[in-house]
This record gives C-alpha cells, structure tokens and sequence, in this order.
C-alpha cells in the first residue's frame, strides 16, 4: 500500500468517526509543517503556533480533500497560507530569531569560536539575512521557503503554488539573485 493509498484509508477512518487516527497524520507531517513555518515566521515560538493553527484547520476542513493532489500538496498550501496570514495580521515585521545554524552555516561561522565582536557582527548578518529574505515579494518567498526549508521539487512547488513549473524556476532564480544582491552589502 502506498504512502498516498494509506493517508486516504486514514482520512476516511477519522471522517467516520476514528478522531483518534489523526494524530497519525500529525505525526506524519508536524516536522514538515514546521520547517515550512519557521521559514516564514523565524523564530520556534510562532512556528509551533503555526503548526498548531495548520492542525487545527487540517482538522476542520478534512472532509473538503478530496484527492485530487497529493496530501502533503494539500496540507503545505495550507500551511503556506497560515503563515501569510500571520503575517499579514502583523503591522510590521519582526523577526526576532531564525535558526542561528543556518545562518552560521551561511557565513561559514561556528558559533563556539565567537569573541563577543563576532556574536555582535553573527547577530546582525543573522538580522540582515532575515530582512532579506523578508522582503522578497510574496511569490519569491513562497518558492524560495518551499525549496529552503522543506527541500521539495519544484514540480511539488508548482502544484502547492498552483502555477507551472517553470514559473517556479523563474521565481526560485529571482529569489536568488535577489538575495544574493542584498546580501553582498554585509558579507
């Protein structure tokens, strides 16, 4: 049985009455569904809110899949589109800590070798980073924070997005050069 086949068995057990079997799906995908959310929110504490939210509104509108894409595809647009509206409730931006690994990997940092200069200078590349990524436009993010965060093709992007693949690559490219252009300013 594969992994799609299983999934829908599930689903059609909950919608008939086993509540219990979702958490099966939960534990399917919460690793899944916080990577894309720190991606967008950047710090655990609003990515676990995410996560939460996405749960609950997986939960409520489970009759609506209709298997027409994927589970995951389904779930990740949700997620995505969480995430935009937490954000959009925000007035402004604030970010307060994304994950200091990806950072240091970014600029090549070990956080134990830091004198209290470097702490100074990792923190506001980590910030300059974060503002970067922040202010991609909204498509950019999305594609850039699928692929990012969740590693997921672009053919699995284009069907959460809803647009072709090679808008995708399009998107992914911009993010790119968009993020490298930003970023020289600090490094």
């Amino acid at each position: 049985m594969t992994k799609t086949e299983e999934i829908k068995y599930i689903i059609s057990d909950i919608l008939n009455g086993e509540r219990e079997k979702f958490s099966i799906i939960v534990n399917l995908y919460k690793e899944s569904v916080f990577r894309i959310a720190i991606g967008y929110m950047h710090t655990k504490e609003d990515a676990e809110d995410i996560v939460q939210e996405v749960f609950i509104k997986t939960y409520q509108s489970l009759s609506g899949f209709k298997g027409k894409s994927e589970f995951s595809t389904w779930l990740y647009r949700i997620t995505v589109n969480t995430c935009l509206n937490a954000i959009g409730k925000k007035q402004r931006f604030s970010f307060l800590q994304k994950a200091e690994d990806t950072v240091s990997r970014f600029f090549n940092i070990k956080s134990d070798d830091k004198n209290p200069e470097e702490k100074l200078l990792s923190r506001e590349k980590e910030k300059a980073v974060k503002d970067a990524i922040d202010s991609l436009p909204k498509q950019q993010r999305t594609a850039f924070t699928l692929k990012r965060y969740e590693d997921l093709s672009q053919q699995e992007i284009s069907k959460i997005m809803k647009i072709s693949d090679g808008a995708v690559e399009q998107l992914l490219q911009r993010s790119k050069v968009n993020l490298t252009n930003k970023l020289k300013k600090i490094k």
